[in-house]
């Protein structure tokens, strides 16, 4: 009896040790499979193993869509995107993670309390005797069991930096996921754009082949007629099979360009998706390249999380530093002890004492931390200027780029005018029988050039102004990107 009562009291110590500290599971109470079962369920719920869309997607969808499509605008596919692309699931895990070690930083320096016990069996009692009297001081079953409570009281500054750097690291993951929001707005916006530019590449190649139907009308009937020669009818027909042949190449690209705009927004690849939105000419944002460049400086969210890492590098530095000096700690006991020479018979006892450690040598491990630590904050201060640097090449290549998309608007909407006129004069020339088939011909092709052209400088000004707000770190807010579109 008096045995079981012993172990019960250790069973109770290991019991509140446990209850004290969650995460120290025993062995018997971990489960391999459902790990696996806990990640295959928590992925299903993110975005859906197994499918590109999830229970939780598919109602995200459906306020789009309408008579079998999904009707989008710019502004719609930025917020799915930003909603379920996979890089910002990511970018959230790594914030998870920020957040524990912040938490394991802030308990590093808080009180630490734990239960400890142990059993002991000898092969025989230790004993000393001097003649007649023997004294037992070890018996053969030794006990100890017993609560401990330890809190450090100086460790060279290295805890409070380890707290500091984790809330520069968890600062500085946020911003890598401003970071990310921004790439993503950017690249939906672009392939967006480069969605619309084939959709209406698409049109000139459908106008076109109407316009040589008609015209093959045309001259068929004057052929028939015996006022123009039957060359004319040859010629027309090669024109419009090539145009049909564009056609097919226009369609295909542009279902190539839906699908990468699908991709982005983890949408499935076979979903039949509707723009509502067409090629636009929105008004330029007012200022000149200083003032965009130190815009990008002061709002891109990468210089700001490199900010952050070189303070996370700089606190390293400074625990690298504590570890010349030394460490003090407090630690208190109440144990339970039966069996050894402090106590014989079984009872508590407690015990209170403070520590130190002082570094003495240790072969320039230290020294060599702080070389390494000193040389890590160095290093990031030179990304800090390469990116720097980057950005400004960047603000500089997008401002040129949209300056020069603007002027080729203006050249392209004046081709088109003139090539259309000419296209009507032309047509109208030849079904007065003073023309050409020739002339009609080449002045079809250039109108249709004449549109491509046009189509295309709008394509490149709408990138080109995507790119700079990219590029000067410009949050692109829901109304401010539906008065651009809204302008045309």
């Amino acid at each position: 009896m008096k045995n079981f009562k012993q172990v019960s009291v250790i069973i109770l110590m290991l019991c509140l040790g446990i209850a004290m500290n969650p995460g120290a599971k025993p062995v018997f109470a971990q489960n391999r499979n459902g790990g696996a079962f806990d990640f295959a369920s928590r992925s299903n719920t993110v975005f859906g193993l197994g499918s590109r869309i999830s229970h939780e997607g598919i109602e995200m969808l459906l306020p789009f869509r309408q008579n079998g499509k999904l009707r989008l605008a710019l502004i719609d596919c930025i917020d799915i995107a930003l909603e379920r692309n996979l890089d910002i699931h990511l970018i959230e895990e790594s914030l998870a993670q920020a957040d524990a070690d912040i938490t394991r930083a802030w308990s590093a320096m808080l009180p630490f309390m734990g239960a400890e016990a142990n059993y002991t069996k000898l092969d025989e009692e230790l004993a000393f005797g001097l003649g007649p009297v023997s004294m037992t001081f070890m018996d053969r079953d030794i006990y100890k069991a017993g609560i401990v409570l330890r809190q450090p009281v100086f460790t060279g500054g290295r805890l409070n930096a380890g707290r500091k750097a984790a809330r520069y690291a968890r600062d500085a993951r946020i911003e890598d996921k401003k970071s990310i929001e921004e790439e993503i707005v950017f690249q939906v916006t672009r392939v967006y754009r480069t969605a619309q530019v084939a959709e209406a590449f698409h049109n000139v190649a459908v106008e076109a082949v109407n316009l040589l139907e008609q015209h093959e009308h045309d001259v068929f009937i004057l052929v028939r007629e015996g006022v123009n020669p039957e060359v004319d009818l040859l010629r027309t027909k090669t024109d419009l099979a090539n145009a049909k042949k564009n056609l097919n190449a226009s369609a295909n690209a542009f279902d190539i360009a839906l699908s990468g705009l699908k991709n982005l927004m983890v949408i499935d690849l076979e979903e039949p998706i509707f723009l509502t939105q067409r090629l636009g000419h929105p008004p330029k944002p007012a200022g000149d390249l200083s003032k965009f460049t130190s815009r990008a400086i002061k709002e891109r969210s990468e210089l700001s999380s490199l900010k952050y890492q070189i303070s996370v590098a700089e606190q390293g530095l400074i625990a690298a530093k504590g570890k010349y000096l030394p460490t003090i700690a407090l630690e208190g006991r109440y144990d339970y002890i039966k069996g050894d020479i402090r106590e014989m018979d079984g009872d508590y006892h407690w015990t209170f004492g403070i520590g130190a450690e002082v570094p003495l040598w240790n072969w320039g491990k230290t020294r060599a931390d702080i070389i390494k630590a000193r040389s890590g904050v160095n290093q990031i201060k030179i990304k800090y200027k390469k990116i720097e640097e980057q950005i400004c090449l960047e603000v500089r290549k997008a401002f040129l780029n949209l300056e020069n998309a603007e002027k080729n608007i203006t050249a392209s909407e004046a081709a088109l005018k003139t090539s259309g006129e000419a296209y009507r004069m032309e047509k109208a020339r030849y079904q007065a029988g003073e023309g050409t088939n020739t002339n009609v011909l080449n002045a079809q092709t250039a109108l249709s050039r004449a549109e491509a052209n046009n189509a295309q400088a709008l394509f490149e000004y709408n990138v080109a102004l995507a790119a700079l707000d990219r590029a000067t770190g410009v949050n692109i807010k829901k109304n401010d990107l539906k008065q651009k579109e809204q302008t045309k």
